[in-house]
């Protein structure tokens, strides 16, 4: 092999689009596809692994629901306002981008639900964890591998379709008052 000959079966790695299958590469020399099962494979393992990035990621939005519903007040309301009780006077609030800038929110935190230390230690691991798995699906995105590609968006359709549904919408309020509103 020293002779400047090429092996048959090396890794076929494009920076370009491409389609290939066998003796596809990805992420590392182990994983080199040398059959068409293990590239079926190849496909189904990256759609499961978008498809438990949408799990992971709903999986740590109910932790923290969680730690907010064993947290949360229940504000007693007057239910005899003329709007039901179901609007609230909110007043504005500093400018925004001076706010951030300020970091008044590290020295000062605005009131509301706060986390355990451990509680908060289970949160940061979870967003590694899932912050990485995000890095390892760019990875597998970065080889322009047609199959692989779709199958990564087809993974991110099914594990949005099956983890986000009956999942409450942003901007609702998260507060209950005594009179359910």
């Amino acid at each position: 092999m020293g002779h400047g000959a090429a092996d048959p079966h090396a890794c076929k790695i494009s920076m370009l689009w491409n389609w290939y299958t066998i003796d596809a590469c990805f992420l590392a020399r182990s994983w080199h596809v040398s059959t068409k099962g293990q590239f079926a494979g190849s496909c189904i393992g990256a759609f499961l692994l978008v498809v438990s990035g949408q799990w992971l990621h709903r999986f740590s939005q109910e932790f923290d629901a969680a730690i907010v519903r064993r947290n949360r007040p229940i504000i007693d309301c007057n239910c005899d306002d003329s709007d039901g009780g179901k609007t609230a006077d909110i007043s504005p609030g500093p400018n925004p981008y001076l706010y951030a800038l300020s970091h008044e929110w590290f020295f000062n935190p605005a009131p509301g639900v706060v986390a355990t230390p451990f509680e908060h230690l289970i949160r940061c691991i979870l967003f590694v964890i899932e912050w990485g798995l995000a890095y390892i699906i760019m990875l597998l995105f970065m080889y322009y591998n047609g199959y692989i590609i779709i199958s990564c968006l087809l993974g991110a359709l099914f594990g949005k379709l099956i983890f986000a549904y009956r999942q409450p919408l942003a901007g609702q309020n998260s507060v209950v008052t005594a009179c359910g509103h």
